[in-house]
């Protein structure tokens, strides 16, 4: 059960940030947050950047963690799908904390 849990830390750390920041986005899209200005940003991209940052603290976190445990070839994949959960969060989420779109 605890390797299971160690093997599918850094995808649903990944997918928990999935569902914040698209939840973000679009309340901020519904709210208007992009009508508003706060030091050179909307205030949908800040919070949305904000968003980007914790959620990539918190994977990579997720991946120094799991690193500590190399005993076996299952840690090591928990170990190497912590960082894949890392890249994923930096990677699909830029053009969306970057770029926000409201249409």
């Amino acid at each position: 059960m605890i390797m299971l849990l160690r093997l599918s830390a850094g995808l649903a750390g990944w997918a928990m940030a999935f569902c914040l920041i698209y939840a973000l986005h679009g309340m901020g899209c519904a709210a208007g947050w992009d009508t508003l200005r706060t030091s050179g940003f909307s205030v949908h991209q800040a919070v949305l950047l904000a968003a980007w940052a914790l959620s990539l603290a918190a994977t990579l976190a997720i991946a120094l963690w799991l690193r500590r445990y190399r005993a076996t070839a299952l840690d090591r994949a928990a170990a190497a799908l912590g960082w894949v959960g890392f890249a994923a969060t930096l990677i699909t989420f830029a053009p969306i904390a970057i770029v926000p779109a409201c249409t």
